[in-house]
């Protein structure tokens, strides 16, 4: 539990998420990528474009994060709830302008999990 703790303590500070705002989530949208070294970048710019669009547009949104790792991309939404999450994945911004954007450089299909916070 104390791993568990020091390691939120330290995604709250490197990611800028206010604790309130957490504390305010209800739900969790977790798209993973598999996106090659070289097309990351380009990747990352494409999150940077519709990162102010998500939480200013979309209904229920309250964080937008990127996290890295060797394997894989994560993007993680939060959001109010879960129908909130399920609504953005049916939104002209996801389906048109992020999927549209992002569809050439994935290497496979991205995985899509919603999780409820408690």
């Amino acid at each position: 539990m104390k791993l568990f703790k020091t390691t939120m303590a330290a995604l709250i500070m490197t990611t800028g998420l206010a604790s309130s705002a957490i504390a305010e989530t209800k739900a969790f949208l977790q798209i993973t990528l598999q996106i090659v070294d070289d097309n990351r970048s380009e990747a990352a710019g494409i999150y940077s474009k519709y990162k102010e669009p998500f939480l200013s547009k979309i209904d229920g949104a309250m964080s937008k994060q990127l996290l890295v790792r060797s394997e894989d991309v994560q993007v993680l939404h939060g959001f109010g709830s879960t129908e909130q999450a399920a609504a953005y994945l049916q939104s002209e911004l996801f389906a048109n302008d992020v999927v549209g954007e992002l569809g050439s450089l994935l290497a496979a299909e991205p995985e899509i999990r919603i999780y409820e916070a408690h």
